[in-house]
């Protein structure tokens, strides 16, 4: 009984005292790390809008450019429409890449290439293809956001 007492003991006076334990502040840095390196990554990804209004007719697309957002503009059912955006590498160590579609554009835009290695010095185009299903519904604006994410692949 003694020996279970001297056992608890230890651990109530460290508790007491509030100090970490070494493994605990390995874990507290390495989270810290993890948590600054995905908030780096988030915050420099390059972010757009998307969107596409589906018309009636046949074969008519109405182009509506701009650099700011991935706008397909008015495409009529059965028809496509493409825009590209251009990835740079400027630094010294290569990027990984990646593209997330969210939204109700995520279902009607394909990307090629995605999930790549951008090498140093290099640039690549990214192309956003849209296709209008026949089942599209006249007049409605579909919309999205698209992210572009360029994570620091030092070892690749």
């Amino acid at each position: 009984m003694d020996e279970e007492i001297k056992k608890e003991e230890p651990d109530a006076e460290h508790k007491k005292t509030g100090k970490l334990t070494f493994m605990e502040k390995v874990f507290a840095c390495f989270s810290l790390f993890v948590f600054l390196f995905v908030f780096y990554v988030t915050l420099d990804a390059n972010k757009y809008e998307a969107q596409v209004r589906a018309m009636e007719g046949e074969g008519r697309v109405g182009v509506n450019p701009t650099s700011e957002r991935l706008d397909f503009g008015d495409l009529s059912r059965g028809t496509a429409a493409m825009r590209t955006v251009t990835v740079t590498n400027d630094t010294f160590i290569p990027f990984f890449v990646s593209v997330v579609r969210i939204g109700a554009m995520r279902n009607l835009m394909d990307v090629e290439p995605n999930n790549f290695i951008l090498r140093k010095g290099t640039e690549e185009r990214i192309e956003f293809t849209t296709y209008m299903p026949a089942s599209a519904e006249v007049d409605h604006m579909y919309t999205g956001r698209v992210f572009v994410f360029k994570i620091p692949a030092p070892f690749l």
